[in-house]
């Protein structure tokens, strides 16, 4: 069973991925289209529903379509996402954000996994609407008049860059998590350095220096897990 906290209606057309798609502000979702995926639940009672999805990228929720609505499922409710092309997403961190998974392994016998979250990159985001109020702001005042009405051209200008900076695609940043022994972490220096042996610590500093790690590429995140926890 499925559970919903809200409804949008929406006519939606169903299609495999488009690997060029980026989140517009007019469609924030990871998927161009709705996708049929297979959804597991389990608040109460384990389960699973076939259902066309797709993934919230502002808000990190789980969006489901039934009968041409759309419907954000309740945080905590979904276990896993499975789509057709095996890209599968579980909710990590307190806030329970949906993030892919990228790789699995077995460690001491358990699944490990390394997992990635892709989010809305606020900061740039913030700029990026500060440089569109900036540019506005320096247009130079006049008036048109058309069928005798006067449009202000400030206004017209305002109009058509707001719609055009909705359809550019958003800023999104990579944040990746590690899951080990049960346990899933942000995969940060920080959090590296209390889980891995005592050891290691200085190798893993010496390491993330010579190899120019970058938390936020998923090649350098690739690099950390097979080093310090697959070895």
């Amino acid at each position: 069973m499925l559970l919903f906290v809200c409804g949008l209606s929406f006519v939606v057309s169903f299609a495999q991925n488009n690997k060029d798609w980026e989140p517009t502000g007019v469609w924030p979702f990871i998927n161009k289209q709705f996708r049929t995926a297979t959804v597991y639940t389990g608040i109460f009672k384990r389960s699973k529903t076939v259902v066309p999805c797709n993934i919230h990228v502002g808000n990190q929720t789980l969006w489901y379509s039934q009968n041409d609505t759309l419907m954000e499922a309740i945080p905590g409710s979904v276990l896993r996402v499975v789509f057709p092309n095996g890209d599968t997403y579980m909710p990590v961190g307190s806030e329970s954000r949906f993030g892919r998974i990228v790789r699995e392994d077995s460690i001491d016998g358990r699944v490990a996994r390394v997992i990635c979250v892709r989010s809305v990159n606020q900061e740039k985001l913030d700029q990026k609407y500060l440089d569109y109020l900036n540019k506005t702001q320096n247009l130079l005042q006049g008036s048109l008049s058309i069928n005798g009405v006067s449009m202000n051209m400030t206004d017209i200008a305002s109009a058509d860059d707001n719609d055009a900076l909705e359809l550019q695609p958003l800023p999104l940043t990579n944040e990746y998590y590690f899951q080990v022994r049960g346990e899933v972490f942000p995969a940060t220096t920080k959090q590296i350095l209390t889980r891995i042996d005592s050891k290691r610590k200085q190798e893993y500093r010496n390491f993330t220096r010579s190899a120019e790690i970058i938390s936020s590429n998923e090649s350098s995140m690739m690099k950390v897990w097979e080093e310090f926890f697959l070895k």
